[in-house]
This record gives structure tokens, sequence and C-alpha cells, in this order.
């Protein structure tokens, strides 16, 4: 930018200015001399006597520029080592203070003053330049003189916040620093002088050296990560350190040059040392020009046979002889020594990953294998140092990877590349045994073997499932992965996780093939017990395995895991004793029945915990409102009795036990009677249709086809459709009172609703999400007795558990819901956290996601920690309106007012409608701007919260991009995250272009660099047996609906003034009045729990008013058509009323406050989602080989949609699938569909587009 404003006006001085700064930020002070020499006329353009400078501000703001390029042209020529240019831009630079000074103050006058005094920069150069001349008096005044002159601004600082006074810190340091190497050097002459001493008593020059070295090294590591930072502090200690003293110290300035975009800094970093130690190269010390007869590399391994390098009978190593060793020796005295060779390999090994970084990768290959070669040599011929060793496992991985990425997107890798690969990994296991990332690498290039040869359909028409190359990749994998675990540490976590959730899938998926469990097994030992906590879920979800072999491994290890972590078992035990699946509860009762012979008590409080808080979750009033529902839908929408009688029966029997708490008691006392009466017709009916010969029907129960004359005319059959329809009768006025009840139902105490949890007192028992891999957790003293029930759709519970160290744990206990794929979203989210801390990009900036506490305790019900402190948008934007008389939902009223039908209104109609209504509304948008403001107590705790706000919006922004709401059934998101108007003027005057934009692009490209650990986690979600049904949710979107309206068609009375629509339920028709309750549309489970999620967080803050609260109006009688009987009739009528008001119950208050309407469109009956999801579960619970086929199609659907997101290929198809977008076009991408107006104007209403 700012040189196309140079190239139209040269003589812009704010233009070069700008262009000099950035060439110094990016390291290219040569061309930033340049501009200053040619620019010099425009920058010194003011008038020379004291008296001119004194009378205007324009030409003490042209003062002020002169001193902003001599600085830049101070810093270049020093970093440039031009000493005699640095002197004069320095004298220069005191005489224009002194100028500046006198224009500020018309009294003062520079007499008596030691100019010297008046400036930080001046004085610091000069220091600089005192040092280079080894004037050490004057070093030392300049210095003094220096740290002067920064006091003052330094303490402003300083008393703001650390962060702002950073720079100046840093500006502290190398001063101090600047006085280490004076008294060092003094020390060296000092030293030069007593060569006469005895040895004993010379002091020792390289010890001094040795240690002022280490001190500089652990300072280095306690400085912030940053690029200008580290190039500041190492341009100071080059005036004494060599280019061979520090190497690691240069070329981590440059990977962080790298990581800022600063590559022209990055490449001058690692050149420079290179030339001064005069490096040619492509010379022999870098691998070029070796004897031929020397067969450096591979190619020359006689008998080569690949197969035999997988299983370990052959090796990889060199057969070096004397020639090599003396060509070795030839190399060091080229280099200068073997310390200079090991220093000039690792800043070239540094250029090579440069210039891979900078798309010069055909090069970068070539150039890295010649160096692996010759590094190879070092390490065998050389003196052994773990130095080299580590350098060339370094280049070898680092090779592999690159000819890794060479392979298209997708694409199987060929035979020639894999050999390739697996070669170069190879020799970095054999290089250094004991390196992690080498069998980190090694194991995941066989384990990607294995998955293409098993994915082959080709080859597995030729070989056998025991296919020997698939075996042997198997085998290979599991000895790596056992081994890489057994050696990672807390740096590697990420990759850790992702070898045992790799190490599971050989386990499951081959762990039928010969020596595989068996291998596992043995390697078992090595592997701690505590890496397998992060991987529990998936152990127990396979706990029903048949396989012997598999469950061989598989049993053992969670009762040994169970042994040392007793606690960490117990909640996701409680889930699985209440598994519908019988092989599933009897695998869990075998585990905890060993668990018992050491925790017994602990069990028996784990179960008694688990079973209370389940009753607290879900009362018998609300059992009984959505079994009835569930029912109801059974029976009237789908003629299933059979269906109907298995959700019934089991509440009857329930109540046949008895009350246990008051609450219990109560509702016995107020239904009992009536369901105790209904239980009686249901035996009838059973009984009669016994006795008639026939069998309960599972479908067409309630219409039999729609004919009554075929209906049977058995009297037993009459008098069970009679004693049928007599229950139905007593259990829909169970349900409206059950319905009217439970808006009332906000607050619970433990004693009337779980006495055992009110009794409770210092358990052993773990409080949920405390426990933790080292053993520590902290027990429940009690629970407190008062739980508020939230007012959302779901009605969750808000808990509180003291544990015994004092602190309380607030929880949401959730019933009706299943929290184990929220369990496993969590463990996707603690991978991604470990990626972000790990990647240097990311983590000096504190990226993450927050997690919180999860624990299921059964398949539908369990506890989520409560986050503090927090609001939501909608929270905040409400109190926000509420203060300033805003209506909440201003933007939708305008929309309204513009276009009452804007629901079926054109897309382009709709963008015109939305962004007229987004003009017209008060504020423009800038309420969450404005709350950023006034919640912060000063303007540095307000840029701390906007700069939160910004990158952790990104952060998820990049999270949510992955599709996962965009294929929904009903209301599918259009964008692929939510990037509104608010949320972006929130981010201030840059919006999207600044701190937004760049966390995007650097959480992006750790997501993409990462790609195989994110896949392999993602991989092992979609095979897992509990959550699996999830997947199947959209594509069981053909699941044909029970009840369908058809369009209008002829009533019996052609004269009638309301028209009259007909309803299809099963074939049989039944003519309604117009104003009869129609059944809700389906929506998705997606868009309930989203909305129940809102709503939870709002806790106490919505209001109590409901629609259900009302009294229901009695049923509309109906108008009887010739083909239903008037008993059926009423029977429809009833199930639609139940229906319409299960939904109104469920109606989102916060839905209802932006739409103003009572019906939450999003709202899908209870029953609808509960017999879905039972079909799914049954479905997946199968058996056969059509559902493990649909399940696995659906699955690689799934994979390959997040691998193109990964890959950069998402927004790619036909030919242009091989050219992959670079993360900042993916990105813009991304940003361009999530504020498009087109998109937003389509989004169900209820999410706020508009805001």
């Amino acid at each position: 930018m700012y040189e196309q404003k140079l190239s139209e006006n040269p003589f812009d001085v704010d233009s070069i200015l700008g262009c000099m700064t950035c060439y110094d930020a990016r390291g290219d002070w040569q061309r930033c001399l340049n501009l200053a020499e040619i620019s010099w006329p425009a920058i010194d353009q003011y008038p020379t006597t004291l008296d001119d400078i004194q009378q205007t501000e324009t030409v003490r703001h042209s003062i002020e520029n002169r001193q902003r390029a001599l600085k830049l042209c101070a810093q270049a020529s020093w970093r440039l080592g031009q000493w005699n240019s640095l002197e004069s831009y320095t004298s220069q630079l005191v005489h224009s203070y002194v100028e500046n000074e006198g224009s500020r103050d018309f009294s003062a006058t520079t007499r008596g003053r030691n100019t010297e005094d008046f400036d930080f920069d001046s004085n610091f150069y000069r220091s600089v330049l005192h040092v280079h001349r080894r004037e050490w008096d004057k070093a030392a005044h300049s210095i003094d003189a220096a740290r002067r002159a920064m006091d003052s601004r330094f303490t402003a600082l300083l008393s703001e916040s650390y962060k702002r006074a950073y720079p100046s810190m840093v500006s502290a340091q190398t001063l101090s620093e600047l006085e280490e190497i004076v008294n060092f050097r003094q020390f060296e002459e000092r030293t030069s002088q007593r060569t006469h001493l005895h040895a004993v008593n010379r002091p020792d020059e390289k010890l001094a050296r040795d240690h002022l070295l280490d001190v500089w090294r652990s300072r280095l590591d306690g400085c912030r990560v940053d690029a200008e930072v580290h190039s500041s502090i190492l341009a100071i200690r080059s005036l004494v350190l060599g280019p061979t003293d520090d190497v690691d110290a240069i070329i981590r300035l440059a990977s962080l040059s790298r990581q800022a975009e600063a590559y022209r800094l990055a490449e001058r970093t690692i050149l420079d040392p290179l030339e001064k130690m005069g490096c040619n190269f492509n010379g022999k010390v870098f691998g070029y020009d070796a004897p031929l007869h020397l067969g450096l590399g591979l190619v020359s391994k006689p008998n080569f046979r690949l197969e035999l390098v997988v299983n370990g009978e052959m090796t990889v190593r060199e057969p070096y002889s004397k020639a090599h060793v003396s060509y070795f020796e030839h190399l060091v005295h080229e280099a200068g020594g073997s310390d200079r060779l090991l220093a000039q390999h690792k800043l070239y090994f540094a250029y090579i990953k440069h210039l891979w970084a900078t798309d010069r990768r055909d090069e970068a290959v070539h150039r890295l294998q010649l160096l692996c070669n010759v590094i190879d040599l070092s390490a065998h011929c050389g003196p052994q140092k773990s130095e080299i060793d580590a350098l060339l496992v370094r280049c070898w991985l680092k090779y592999g990877q690159c000819r890794l990425r060479s392979n298209p997107p997708g694409e199987p890798l060929s035979e020639a590349l894999a050999a390739d690969v697996i070669l170069s990994y190879k020799r970095a296991t054999e290089s250094l045994a004991n390196d992690y990332r080498a069998w980190h690498s090694w194991a995941l290039i066989n384990f990607r073997l294995a998955e293409q040869i098993h994915g082959d359909k080709e080859l597995s028409a030729k070989h056998s499932a025991e296919s020997v190359l698939l075996q042997n990749h198997v085998v290979a994998a599991v000895k790596a992965f056992v081994l890489a675990i057994s050696m990672g540490t807390k740096r590697w976590s990420a990759s850790v996780q992702q070898d045992m959730l790799n190490l599971l899938t050989c386990l499951f998926k081959y762990g039928e093939l010969h020596d595989v469990a068996r291998t596992i097994n043995e390697g078992l030992v090595s592997i701690k017990i505590e890496a397998w906590l992060g991987v529990l879920p998936q152990l127990l979800a396979r706990i029903h395995i048949k396989s012997k072999p598999i469950r061989n491994v598989l049993h053992p290890l969670l009762v040994r895991l169970g042994a040392k972590h007793p606690q960490a078992l117990m909640y996701p035990l409680s889930v699985l004793l209440k598994s519908p699946v019988v092989e599933r509860k009897n695998a869990a009762e075998s585990l905890l029945n060993s668990l018992k012979a050491h925790s017994n008590d602990l069990v028996e409080e784990a179960r008694m915990v688990s079973s209370e808080l389940i009753r607290v979750a879900i009362l018998w009033l609300e059992l009984w409102h959505e079994g009835l529902e569930d029912a109801s839908r059974l029976y009237y929408g789908e003629g299933n009795v059979s269906g109907m009688l298995d959700v019934l029966l089991p509440l009857h029997q329930q109540l046949e036990k008895g009350a246990s708490t008051k609450r219990e008691h109560d509702f016995l006392k107020a239904f009992g009677r009536d369901l105790a009466d209904a239980h009686n017709h249901i035996r009838e009916y059973m009984r009669l249709i016994a006795s008639s010969g026939q069998s309960i029907p599972v479908r067409g129960g309630f219409m039999s086809d729609g004919n009554p004359v075929a209906r049977s005319t058995l009297p037993a059959n009459v008098e069970a459709e009679a004693a049928l329809n007599q229950a139905w009768d007593l259990y829909y006025t169970v349900f409206r009172r059950i319905n009217k009840q439970l808006p009332g139902m906000t607050t619970l105490e433990l004693d009337q609703c779980s006495p055992n949890l009110f009794n409770a007192k210092d358990l052993e028992l773990s409080v949920p999400g405390t426990y933790s891999i080292d053993g520590s957790y902290v027990k429940i003293e009690r629970f407190i007795t008062n739980v508020q029930v939230i007012t959302s759709k779901q009605r969750p519970r808000k808990i509180v558990i003291r544990g015994d160290n004092g602190k309380d744990y607030v929880f949401l206990l959730k019933g009706h819901e299943d929290l184990r794929q929220d369990e496993r979203v969590m463990q996707l989210f603690g991978l991604v956290n470990a990626l972000l801390a790990r990647d240097g990009r990311t983590n000096k900036h504190d990226l993450n996601i927050q997690r919180y506490a999860i624990a299921p305790l059964s398949h539908n019900a369990g506890v989520v920690g409560w986050v503090p402190h927090c609001d939501t948008l909608h929270c905040l934007i409400r109190d926000y309106r509420e203060g300033k008389k805003i209506p909440l939902n201003a933007e939708n009223r305008e929309m309204m007012a513009l276009a009452p039908n804007y629901d079926s209104l054109t897309s382009m109609q709709k963008v015109e409608i939305f962004t007229e209504a987004l003009s017209r509304t008060t504020g423009q948008g800038n309420d969450l701007y404005e709350v950023l403001w006034m919640k912060s107590t000063n303007s540095e705790e307000w840029l701390e919260r906007r700069t939160n706000f910004t990158r952790s919006l990104a952060v998820m922004s990049m999270g949510d991009c992955f599709e996962v709401a965009m294929h929904r059934e009903k209301f599918p998101e259009k964008v692929p995250f939510r990037l509104t108007r608010m949320l972006t003027r929130a981010m201030e005057v840059s919006g999207i272009e600044g701190s937004y934009r760049s966390t995007c692009e650097k959480t992006m490209s750790v997501l993409r660099d990462n790609k195989g650990s994110l896949v392999d986690m993602l991989e092992a979600f979609v095979h897992d047996p509990l959550i699996s049904w999830r997947l199947l949710n959209q594509s069981s979107g053909d699941l044909s609906e029970d009840v369908k309206v058809l369009p209008p068609s002829s009533g019996p009375d052609p004269q009638s003034k309301n028209d009259v629509p007909t309803v299809s339920l099963h074939n049989a028709s039944v003519s309604t009045y117009k104003n009869l309750p129609e059944p809700i549309d389906e929506g998705h489970e997606e868009d309930e729990e989203e909305e129940d999620k809102d709503d939870e967080r709002e806790a106490g803050e919505s209001d109590n008013k409901n629609p259900s609260t009302e009294e229901t109006k009695p049923p509309v009688p109906l108008s009887v058509g010739p083909s239903v009987s008037l008993q059926h009739a009423k029977s429809l009528q009833m199930f639609s009323e139940m229906k319409a008001l299960a939904a109104n119950l469920s109606t989102s208050s916060r839905i209802q406050s932006l739409t103003g309407s009572n019906i939450d469109p999003t709202t899908r009956s209870r029953t609808d989602k509960s017999v879905r999801q039972r079909e799914l579960l049954s479905f997946i619970d199968g058996e056969g080989a059509n559902n493990e086929e649909a399940l696995n199609e659906k699955a690689l659907k799934v994979i390959r949609r997040v691998q193109d997101k990964l890959s950069g290929t998402d927004f790619n198809s036909g030919s242009d699938a091989a050219n992959p977008s670079d993360v900042p076009e993916q990105v813009q991408r991304l940003i361009v569909q999530a504020t498009s107006s087109e998109n937003l104007c389509q989004l169900f209403i209820g999410w706020c587009a508009f805001w």
C-alpha cells in the first residue's frame, strides 16, 4: 500500500516513513537505507534557524518525522554492520532532538545541558557504537543516559499494565545485557594481560563465556515468544557472540519470523551466520559432489525388500567403511571443525525449512535429501553426539513429511512414494531409538497403508482377510504406537491421544488378525495405565464386543484400570448399567463386580447417587407426561399397540411398586386412581385379545386400514377396542392435568424428591469432573437442598454439590437428553486446545475453547458443569435494550411491518427487506459494542475484553465451519458460522480485517497442519456404537411422516362457509373444522437442543409465562365423514390436542420474545424425536451387514467432508479438487458466506441473524 502511494507521490513523507517501517519489520534493512537516501530531500525539508522552528507546529511535525527516519536508518545501519553510517545517523539524531526540544519551549536553552541525556534512541545507538569500538567508559555513560531517558515513560506504562510496558521492559533488558557485554569484554582484556600467571590462578575465559551464555539462554526462554522481541535481544548479543555460539536461538528466531510472515527477516537470520562461516551452499559439506563410490543414500542397499523392512527383518543402516570415515574427516576439515560442521548443518536444515515455507519445495526436497545423507554419514563416522542424532532424526522425518505432502489430497499413496516414506521414517527410528516423533511417524505411515490396503476392494479380492501385507503393516503400527505412547510427554499430548485412538482402532478393526491382539496385549505392559483414561469412553463403548481375541485384551485392561482408578469408572459404568442392550449391561455388571472386591462402598455410593440424580432429573410428573405423549404417537400415529404397551406397562409397574418420596406420594394421590383404572382397562384389553387368539397389533391397531367393513366384528375385538378407548380417555385427562402443573414447577427440595441425596454426607465418591489423571479428586461432602428448575424446554435442574474442600460446584442436571455425544465433543475440544497450545502461532495468544465437565448418568440423563461468570448474548442485548427503551425484537418488527408475509418471499425479496429493516433500527447494531464498553471499568479492561471476544469468536468460527448444522432437515443453517453485524461491530474499527481474520487464519492453519490427529479423533467418534445413530439422523429423513395435510377436497357439505381440509392418517380420512389444532411440524433434534442450551444459560431470567398455563379450550366438535366413526374422530381430536399441548409447553421464551408468537417453529413433539431415536438405535444395534454398510457409507461421507475442509478443497469440485485453496483464501470464502445478506436473511428468525 505504501509503495503504491509512493509511486503516485514520491514526496509523500508519511508514505516514505510507513514504507521504511515495513522494511524494518521485514528485516529488509538495505532497502530501508536505499529508500531513505533517495527520499531524504523530502524528509529533510524544514527551516534551519531556531527562530523559524519555534514559529509553527508544522515545522515541529517535520522534525519529528525526521527523527523517525533517523531512528530507522540507525537501526538498519546497525543490523547491516555499517558502523560509519550508524555514527552519522546517531549524531544527526542527537542534533534533531535538540532542535525539537527548542521548538517545544520558547524559553528552553541547551546551554549547560549534556546533549547525550536527551533521547533514549540516540543514547542507545551511541552505547552500541562505543561497545563496538571497545570504549567501555563512554559505553557505560551512554547506557546510564539511555536508562534515565526511558525512566519516566517506563514508570507510567508499568502503572497501567504489564502488557503495555513490555516493550519498555525489553529495552531495559537490552541495556542490562549491554552492561554485561561491557563487563565480559573488560574481563577478556584482564585475562589477556595475565597470561604470565599459572593456569590455576589465571581467570578462565571459556568458563565465563559459558556462564554468560547459560544466563542469556534461560533469560530468553522467559521472554515473550515474539519475533520482534527475540530479534532485538539477539542483535545486542551479536556484539559479543559468534555465528556458532548460540545456533539454537538463531534458528528459533528464524522460525518465529516465518510464523510472523517476516520471510525476509527469517532468511537473513539464517544466511548471515552461514555467510560469516564462509559456507558454500552447493558444496560438499551439504552433500553435493559426493564421490560416487561411497554410494551415499538408499540406492546402495543390496537385495532390498520393503516387506522385510516393515516387519523388522531388514535394517536400513548404511554399511559405512574406512573410505566413509576418511571422507567425513575431509568434511570436518573443510568446515573448520566438528562443532562448526554441526552448526552449519543445523542452520542449513533451518534454511531448507525456510525454502519449503516459501514455496520453493522442489529445491527444498532435493537439498534435504542430500543433507540427510551427509548427516547420516556424520552420525555414524564421527564422534557420537546426541545433537547429531537428534538432527538426523529431524531431517529424515522432515523428508518423509515433504514426500507425503507431495501426494494429492485424498489420493492413495503410490508404491514408490510409500517406499520412500517408509525408508525415511525407518531410518529415523534406527537413528535414535527413544525419539517419540520417529515412532509416532513410523506408526502413522504403517497405519495409513494398512487402512489403504483394507479399503482397496481389488486387493481385498486377491488376498484373504489375513493378508500378509496388511498384517505386517498393522503389527508394525501397533508396536510403534505402543512405543510412542510409552515415550510421549506432555508436550506431545495431542499426538499421544491420536496414537491411543489409532491403537484402539487397530484393536477393534484388526484384532482378529493373526498376532495383532497378542502384540497389543504384550505392549500394554509398557504403557502407563493413566494413559488409558483419555480414551475411557471409547473403551467402555466396546465393552460388549463379542470377538474373543479383542475381549481378552479389553476386559483385563478395564479391570486393571478400575483397580488403579476406580473413581474414573464410577459415572461411566452407571450409564452402562442402565443400557437397553443386554450384552452391554451384563459386561458392565461383570466389571462392577470386580471393582466391588476393593471398592464396594464406592460402588454402592455411585449407584445410589446416579439413580437418585436421575430421579430428580425426571420426576414422575415428567415421566408420565413424556410416556403418555410417546404412547399416543405410537397408538394414534402408527397404530402400534404393542409399542404403546411397551411404553405404558413399565410406568404402571413402577407405580405398583409404590412411592418412596413425598413428590411421588403426591403424584399417586393426585393421579393414582385414574391411572390404576386405566391400567385395569389395559389389562382387560390384553385379556380379550389373548382370549380371542389374536396378537396385539404392531401396525394398524388404531385405524385398521381405514375400512370399517374390513374390521373384525368379533365381540372380543369390539370390547377390546372399547377398553382401550376407555383407558385413553383417562390417560388424556391425566395428561391435560400434568401439562397444566408442569410450568408451575420452578423449585424442588431434595428432602421431598430424593431423601437419599438429602441425607448423603461425606461420600467417597468424587464430584463430577474433578478427578485428575494423577489420582487426585474432590469428594462429595453433601448436596445443597434447594434445586432450581430452569423454565426452558427440557426443564433442567440447577444443582449444587459441596466438595470436601469447602467449595460449591454447580451443575446442570439434564433429563430427556443423551449427554454421551457432548462428552465426546469435550474430548475433541481437548485435542484442539492441545494443538493450539503446542503451536507457536497460537500459544502466545492463549487461544483455547472453554470446556466444562460432563458426566452422563444414563442414556437420557446426565450432569453438565456450570460455567460461572458468563452471560448469553441474548441476555446482554436484552438488558441493554431494556435500559435504552428499545424493543428486544425491533428488527423483527421492522421486517414484519415491511413484509408481513416475509417467510413466503423469494430470496432476493428477503434480502431487500432484511437490509432495509437493519438500516431502520435504532443503534445500527452497536448494542454489543456498547455493552463491552459500559461493562469495563477502564480502557485497559475494555481493550482486553474486546481482544478476548474477537479471538474467541474467531476460534469458534473455525470450529463451527464444518457444516454440522448446514444439513439439518428443519431450518438448516445457510452460513458456516455466525458473523452478524453486532458481532462484527463489537470488534471496533478494524472489524473482521484485524485480529479476527488473523486469528481465523492461524487457527485454520493449526487445524490443517494437524489434519491427521483431528480426522483420527472424528473417525473414532463416527464408529462409536453409542453415538453413531447421530450420523443416520440426517439420512433418515425419508421416514414417512404419520400425519400429512392434503389439499382441500370436496367436503360433505359443498355449501359450507368454512374450507374443510382433509387430514390423511394411514389412509383414514377425517374432515376437521378450520380451527382444529394442526399437528406441529417436525423440526430436528439439534434445533431443539440448541434452543434448550440457550435458555439454560439464562437460568432464572426468563419469564414464567407459558402458553400452556392458560386454560385449554375443550375439543372442537368434529364433522364426521362417512368413513370414520364418531369415536375415531374423537380420538384423532384428542391426539391432536395432546401434541399441541406438549409443543406449546416446550415453546422457548427466547423465541417467543423475539417473534412475539406463542408457537416455536423449531419445537417438535418429544414423541416425534423419541420414536425416531428408537428406530435409529434399533437400526444401529442390528447385526446385519446392510446396517453396517449404511453406517460406514455415512461415516465415510462425513470424514471426507471434514478432510476436504482440512485440506482446503471444500470449495473445489471436479478438476479443481487437486488445487487446494491456501488458508487466507479459504478463510476469506468462509467469511463471505457468513456475512452474506442473502444467506442471513434465510435463517430461522429465532437465530437472530439481524443482530
